[in-house]
This record gives C-alpha cells, sequence and structure tokens, in this order.
C-alpha cells in the first residue's frame, strides 16, 4: 500500500479550508442482531447501510466559522505522496451534509476547528467516496 503525506488542500463546496491538519474517513455500520424468541444469544448478524463519515481537522477557524450545519456539497481534499516518483491523491465524498462545527481553543496554542461531515449517496446505490491519482 502506497503511503502519502501533506494535505495540499481542502475543499466544502467552494469554500478552501486553508491549514488543514488531518482527515479521517470512517465508514459506520449500525449492527442489527437477530434471534428468536427462544435464544439467549443472536444467530445472525447483518449490517444496516453503511454511513460514509468525514471528519477535517483544520487551522482555518474562520472559513470554518463561516459554514452553515446542514451545509450539502462535494467535499474534496489533495493528499501528496510520500515518496518522490509517486502522484498526488484527489479524494471526494460527494453530497457531504455537514453535521458539526467545534472550534477548540487551547492555552499558548492555535486554535482548531474540527469538522465533521455525513455523506449522502444519491441514489443508495453509488459509494459517495471515491479517491484518484492526480498528475
Amino acid at each position: 500500500m502506497e503511503r502519502y503525506l501533506g494535505i495540499s488542500s481542502v475543499c466544502f463546496g467552494q469554500t478552501a479550508l486553508g491549514l488543514p491538519l488531518s482527515v479521517r474517513i470512517s465508514r459506520q455500520g449500525q449492527v442489527e442482531a437477530v434471534g428468536g424468541d427462544a435464544d439467549l444469544y443472536a444467530t445472525s448478524v447483518q449490517l444496516a447501510r453503511p454511513v460514509v463519515a468525514v471528519e477535517i481537522r483544520t487551522r482555518d477557524t474562520a472559513a470554518a466559522e463561516s459554514l452553515v450545519l446542514a451545509q450539502k456539497a462535494d467535499l474534496s481534499w489533495l493528499v501528496g505522496p510520500a515518496q518522490g516518483g509517486s502522484n498526488a491523491r484527489q479524494a471526494v465524498l460527494s453530497g457531504a451534509v455537514l453535521v458539526t462545527i467545534d472550534v477548540t481553543c487551547e492555552q499558548n496554542a492555535a486554535a482548531v476547528a474540527t469538522l465533521r461531515f455525513v455523506a449522502e449517496a444519491p441514489d443508495g446505490l453509488c459509494d459517495p467516496f471515491s479517491c484518484q491519482e492526480v498528475p
């Protein structure tokens, strides 16, 4: 597996989120355990539809605070390669909905905004997350 370092840019719709610190992608499935009335333990475990969530941490608190909860747009970020010969990767979360804006101010440290997004698939069948190499 190729290693990537250095988040070059993050954009939510037309808003550039400068000074990115981290990007975390999470795929979550709600567990649905099933068992009969006489069963003590689950006899079948299924997952509900997966949710794709992304968390962005940035020092650009002004841009983060200009966003509105429930705002929907494509979220994209560019990550540079760890090795000189590799290409950068462009990741896109289509139909991202902003669900949380947290700003943390600590003593003797720059403020950090944490933005959480959940993706809506347009048809329920297509994966809203995509990633590809860019020259």
